[in-house]
């Protein structure tokens, strides 16, 4: 008689991560529905023919591109995607992309330069008017191009040429485009993912210390350099909520007033009250929403997933023995952590109102779009590890 062969199977956290993916763009899409439908309705002449769908339409459209897209990426084989070429032409195409917004062609018909900032490039395609926001794509870009040359430079990491020049230069132009369309919550943002990333790839500290020297004179002027600018406004008005003259604050004191009406349990999908006060709602604080339909049992769902969601890619950055996956994974996971964590604490009023949207939630197509591109790569990284471990025999 021939023994069986046994074969261990590896646990397939693939699997579950791309569950976790769904489940949450799925409450992203319920909870921005309910948000921001009587919002929407309420004034046509902003939302135009689509009314109370308008809020939902390109996170509607982000999903069903990503329907073909999301399994093509999950497949692709990432050593192919880290050539010199791959990687710089997707530099450039992000540049290029984000230099759109200042053509006057691809700003809207009534754009004023001295009220309106240049953050979307806005295609009219027969009566219908699509508009997408360039910066996204550096949060998907930029740890490619991270992983790709920390990692191609390990041996000389700690030559000033070699490790940390590389991605200050990259970095930096990403940045002064972000902060010439006037979009200094993504500039934060950018500089946390490249200082994250050095940091794990191990550039020495000293240059850490050099580059904070660098950016905080930079910051303080961006920020209190304009003390009439939004920004000085709401740190001020964070700070000293009773100078609130002229009602600044009425956003969050309505976040906080959504949160504590949902109680334990959530009023239930649909029946908000406080949600319809909210201005915005759709976007920035379109968490508040969710607080108080689903309630604090819901808000603990919401974090548990993202922890899931954060934690299997962590698990995957630490036992990969490919330095490009470890760099990849954790510059693409942080953040999505990073920008969950900071719109939950700006709704609760622990920080000053960012502006940083709720990754898979709020209203916005390219937001979506590029996070689901950064699911479906973590994805990848996850089902190779997997894969290896089944060739090993591994557990």
């Amino acid at each position: 008689m021939i023994p069986l062969r046994e074969e261990r199977q590896t646990f397939r956290y693939d699997f579950i991560l791309i569950a976790t993916v769904i489940l949450l763009t799925l409450i992203g899409l319920v909870t921005l529905y309910s948000a921001s439908f009587l919002f929407a309705i309420n004034q046509p002449g902003r939302f135009g023919r689509w009314g109370g769908w308008t809020p939902l339409f390109g996170n509607f459209l982000a999903c069903l591109v990503m329907i073909g897209g999301f399994p093509l990426l999950v497949r692709a084989k990432l050593d192919k995607l880290k050539k010199e070429k791959i990687i710089i032409g997707l530099v450039l195409l992000t540049i290029f992309a984000n230099l759109l917004p200042f053509i006057p062609f691809f700003q809207k018909s009534n754009f004023d330069p001295a009220v309106d900032v240049r953050r979307w490039i806005i295609i009219r395609i027969g009566g219908s008017v699509f508009s997408f926001q360039p910066s996204e794509m550096i949060k998907v870009v930029l740890p490619l191009y991270l992983a790709y040359i920390l990692d191609k430079n390990t041996e000389k990491i700690n030559k000033f040429f070699y490790g940390p020049l590389p991605p200050a230069i990259v970095t930096g132009v990403f940045c002064g485009l972000v902060v010439l369309q006037n979009n200094f919550s993504e500039l934060v943002l950018i500089v946390l993912i490249s200082i994250a990333v050095c940091f794990v790839a191990g550039i020495r500290f000293r240059w850490f210390v050099i580059a904070l020297a660098i950016l905080l004179p930079i910051g303080h002027r961006l920020t209190f350099g304009d003390i009439g600018g939004r920004w000085y406004q709401r740190l001020y008005i964070f700070f000293n909520p009773g100078q609130d003259i002229f009602g600044s604050r009425y956003q969050t004191d309505m976040s906080m007033e959504a949160i504590r009406s949902g109680g334990f349990w959530g009023r239930g999908v649909g029946q908000g009250v406080v949600k319809t006060r909210i201005p915005e709602v759709h976007g920035d604080f379109v968490f508040a929403a969710y607080a108080e339909e689903f309630g604090l049992l819901g808000v603990f769902l919401h974090l548990v997933l993202i922890g899931v969601f954060a934690g299997i890619v962590f698990y995957v950055v630490w036992r990969s023995r490919d330095r490009f996956s470890q760099l990849l994974g954790f510059g693409l996971v942080t953040p999505i952590v990073m920008q969950t964590l900071l719109n939950v604490a700006v709704v609760a009023n622990v920080v000053p109102t960012t502006g940083i949207a709720l990754p898979f939630v709020s209203s916005g197509g390219s937001s979506l779009l590029m996070t689901l591109c950064a699911s479906a790569l973590l994805v990848n990284l996850a089902r190779r590890h997997v894969l290896s471990l089944d060739k090993e025999g591994g557990t």
